[in-house]
């Protein structure tokens, strides 16, 4: 039998998505480990809707620069991610890519941050999920009906996403609806808030209508550790196909020395006090 080499028996595209992988078989362990009772605790819970946050983004960064260098395992990866977050993963092409990227800020785009108003901005942040949630199903049309008739290979993953997902949910919810309330719909109902939630830092109070101060950026290399590089937001939005292991260095280079200094933070922890306690409310501000 003929040895078949190491890099060909998993064919990443970059070799820092062993970072993401992994993660994910955290987040797989966990949900098998507390769904079937094997270990519970508060703290692993916890844990869980961390990582359930960070397969979000690690959905995200797949839609946008796709992990595998084979078609087939792409697919069989955006299935996985749909299990893993409880949400379909071409589900996110329309509101993310097309309208939030290809729209920033302008009222094509379901998550821009002019959707909330209150004087305080930490009433903002409270409820710039569930506005910007609730905005998108109701103006949003059926993907599966265009993609049926223009992107059939699209319409045919998004097709097998949903039947995987509903598929597992099903039993699941059968054999034990309590356990998967808790350890599986919970982490993933936090990990759609955190991805969502996120805008409201990355954009509010910022300028989408120029080239370089449209996003604001944390920087920390623990919490870029933990989300892979999604701090590194405007060279995101630049150039959303650069896969997420070299934005830092994008960063630095192309991106800071045109930035306004104000919208970098080393500490996502600062940077949320600062923009939703210390700050009273950011003006929205809404692209043309």
């Amino acid at each position: 039998m003929e040895h078949v080499p190491r890099r060909d028996r998993v064919p990443l595209r970059y070799a820092a998505d062993r970072r993401s992988l992994f993660v994910l078989g955290a987040l797989t362990v966990l949900f098998i480990v507390e769904w079937s009772g094997v270990a519970r605790h508060p703290g692993l819970l916890a844990a869980t809707c961390v990582l359930a946050f960070v397969a979000c983004v690690v959905k995200h960064n797949h839609v946008h620069c796709s992990t595998f260098t084979r078609r087939r395992w792409n697919a069989v990866f955006g299935v996985l991610l749909s299990l893993l977050t409880g949400h379909p993963t071409t589900a996110i092409i329309t509101a993310h890519t097309v309208r939030h990227h290809g729209h920033n800020q302008s009222t094509l785009d379901w998550v821009r941050c002019s959707v909330v108003g209150f004087r305080w901005n930490w009433m903002n942040l409270l409820a710039f999920p569930f506005v910007a949630v609730a905005r998108m199903r109701r103006e949003r049309a059926s993907d599966l009906r265009v993609w049926r008739r223009a992107r059939p290979a699209l319409y045919r993953q998004a097709v097998a996403e949903r039947v995987a997902l509903y598929g597992v949910m099903a039993p699941l919810f059968a054999l034990d609806w309590k356990a998967t309330l808790v350890y599986l719909v919970g982490p993933w109902l936090f990990g759609q808030w955190g991805i969502v939630t996120i805008n409201l830092l990355q954009h509010q109070g910022c300028d989408p209508a120029t080239p370089w101060n449209h996003s604001r950026n944390v920087t920390g290399h623990v919490v870029n550790w933990l989300l892979l590089n999604n701090g590194f937001h405007t060279a995101h939005h630049v150039w959303p196909s650069v896969h997420w292991s070299l934005l830092p260095e994008v960063h630095r280079t192309s991106v800071v020395p045109y930035m306004r200094p104000e919208l970098e933070h080393r500490s996502l922890i600062a940077a949320c006090w600062h923009q939703f306690v210390k700050a009273p409310r950011a003006a929205p501000v809404e692209a043309r």
